[in-house]
């Protein structure tokens, strides 16, 4: 108590300034990488109190709000703050008391429990004066996903929630799936998965990482089904990609789908904080508020925050999927670009692919020395390796990273060994026998290969590979980087290399690609890529998030296929060929590419209508 006294004294000015102080000091004790394995981002107060407004929260006295994974308090902090400034004609005690019964917080670490009764009770201190009487902090130390205490001590949350809460709010864990404790991981598995609907991807679309929802999503559907009452609301810091990426379409069906009941949810209004960046390491923010037993009706409220001169700007939009057929298919966000390229949506003609997934960077990727007739002297890209080794020129290509690729250009390459001509290829005897000193060298980490977690590698041989096949042997392919939001196109073919010769370049995991077998084809499309109108079309529909020109955006561009009779696509395949020779075109010649590219775009649009008719010319004998 003395110590709360303290702290009531110095900090008496600000609830928000001590709010992040035992904040500060626990993120100072704890180490970043133990609170990052917990999934522990600390909200600042000023955050913490525009999620509980956006719930329309506004402190009414015997409304209950719950926090499920409370962190240091903020959250709590501020609900009482709220509660305490809207009810300051009623009595005293009438206040103090509707804030322990209503206010409540629950976590299972044990140091943020600590830390979130001592931040209570220190803005009790403050608002209500010492000595306060003999209070009990409704700060838990429990697991509300599991629904059950996580410590020796009784923490009985029924007894605070006998009916469950009006408000659901805070900022939930974010870990990923593969990040979670083994235990940890294993109780979801047996408890929730035979309960819950967790997971929509299966097959290859699992393997490759879409079913990798973050653990935010089942922290939130299963805290909901638990505690929030019918027609309560839930206010959550949640990830942004989750409602633009293709990870999170089990959380955009806005459904929890139990073993006994489906309960649906009402999307309310989201916030998008990217561009403010409240937390100050690049995490990709918003809030999204749910309603309990309401259906999300599109388009739905979509905010997007900005920063001007240290103010927050808010632009009011909507947003909704972007396949209407497919409600939990990636959002887009309503926008004049959205609607100006309309015209340009449907299906790709093109197959799209992506690259070589390895997961072994430091084994596969390799340092050219020097040529030996038909060897290469190596080293490994790692500095501390100094040792060099041996490797047949011919299993050694040049290899291509987001890096490397900007519009009409390709600046550099790495070199990558290369295995296997396709994925799923046990090719082990025959490259024993073939290229004896590449077998050699592999089979010399063959640990780091079989180390790896990925299931798409767990068959034969060791050092398989995959995103290889008869598409990445392909002449010409049209590349760029799935990173980010990068809408910079390129051209790539053989390269003739001094170390290793005439060789494809093999593209990263990270890059996609259009795989074609006609140089003027390859040209055109991209030509059409990289010109502004399509830009625009791909800036209004992609998350920018991770993976910002993913396959399923790209996908939704009807990309117009090459005709070599169409003089409108030889030209623009001409442009493109001379922009990869590094030629400058004059504006006015720019200004009539972007004419031709809308052009070819609006003219499949209109045959794919059936604008034009066919008239059937009689037969003559």
């Amino acid at each position: 108590m003395r110590l709360a006294t303290s702290l009531a004294n110095q900090l008496r000015d600000s609830v928000s300034s001590w709010a992040n102080l035992l904040t500060n000091l626990y993120e100072e004790i704890i180490p970043h990488q133990i609170r990052h394995d917990l999934g522990e981002y600390f909200t600042p107060y000023s955050l913490a109190e525009r999620t509980i407004e956006m719930s329309d929260f506004r402190g009414d006295l015997k409304s209950i709000l719950l926090d499920p994974g409370c962190g240091s308090g903020v959250f709590l902090l501020a609900a009482a703050e709220m509660k305490y400034q809207a009810n300051k004609d009623e009595s005293q005690e009438e206040v103090l008391n509707d804030i322990l019964r209503t206010v409540v917080g629950c976590d299972i670490n044990p140091l943020c429990v600590l830390t979130a009764r001592l931040n209570l009770v220190c803005w009790l201190a403050l608002k209500f004066g010492l000595p306060l009487p003999d209070v009990k902090i409704p700060v838990l130390h429990y697991d509300t996903v599991f629904k059950r205490p996580a410590s020796g001590q009784f923490d009985d949350i029924d007894s605070l929630l006998p009916d469950g809460c009006d408000y659901l709010v805070g900022n939930p864990p974010w870990i990923s799936w593969n990040s979670l404790p083994g235990g940890y991981r294993k109780q979801v598995e047996l408890e929730l998965l035979p309960e819950y609907a967790l997971f929509d991807f299966h097959g290859q679309e699992a393997q490759l990482g879409h079913s990798n929802d973050d653990y935010l999503v089942t922290f939130t559907l299963v805290t909901i089904h638990r505690y929030l009452k019918e027609g309560g609301l839930c206010s959550f810091i949640i990830k942004q990609p989750l409602l633009t990426n293709v990870s999170g379409k089990t959380f955009r069906r806005f459904s929890i789908r139990h073993v006994r009941e489906d309960v649906r949810l009402g999307v309310k209004e989201v916030a998008d904080l990217r561009e403010v960046n409240p937390f100050g390491i690049g995490n990709e923010t918003a809030i999204i508020v749910l309603k309990r037993g309401t259906k999300t009706v599109y388009p739905v409220p979509y905010e997007t925050w900005s920063k001007s001169d240290g103010e927050i700007v808010v632009e009011k939009g909507e947003a909704k999927p972007s396949n209407d057929r497919d409600i939990t298919s990636s959002w887009v966000v309503l926008t004049p670009d959205l609607k100006e390229t309309e015209f340009m949506e449907g299906n790709c003609v093109y197959e799209i692919r992506h690259g070589l997934k390895h997961d072994v960077a430091d084994v596969l990727i390799v340092r050219p020395i020097e040529r030996d007739g038909d060897r290469l002297i190596i080293q490994r890209i790692q500095e501390e390796d100094k040792e060099v080794y041996e490797v047949e020129t011919e299993a050694v290509y040049p290899f291509l990273q987001p890096r490397h690729i900007s519009a009409w250009k390709i600046e550099g390459y790495t070199y990558a060994i290369i295995p296997q001509r396709k994925a799923g290829e046990d090719n082990e005897e025959k490259l024993a026998r073939v290229f004896p000193l590449t077998y050699k060298y592999l089979e010399r980490f063959k640990d780091r290969f079989t180390a790896r977690k990925s299931r798409i590698f767990r068959q034969k041989p060791f050092y398989g590979l995959f995103g290889l096949g008869t598409y990445t042997w392909k002449p010409y392919k049209v590349c760029w980087c799935g990173l980010g939001f990068k809408p910079e196109f390129v051209v790539l073919s053989t390269v003739r290399d001094r170390l290793v010769g005439d060789k494809l370049p093999i593209p990263d995991g990270t890059i996609y690609f259009i795989p074609l077998d006609r140089k003027e084809e390859a040209h055109f499309v991209c030509a059409v890529l990289n010109s502004e109108l399509v830009r625009k079309f791909l800036s209004a529909r992609s998350g920018k998030s991770k993976r910002g020109l993913s396959k399923k955006v790209m996908e939704q561009l009807s990309l117009p296929r090459f005709n070599p009779n169409d003089n409108r696509h030889l030209e623009l395949a001409s442009w493109s060929l001379k922009m990869h020779q590094g030629l400058k075109m004059p504006d006015e010649e720019g200004n009539k590419i972007e004419y031709l590219v809308e052009e070819v775009f609006r003219t499949q649009r209109e045959w794919q209508q059936g604008i034009f008719s066919f008239v059937e010319v009689p037969h003559r004998v």
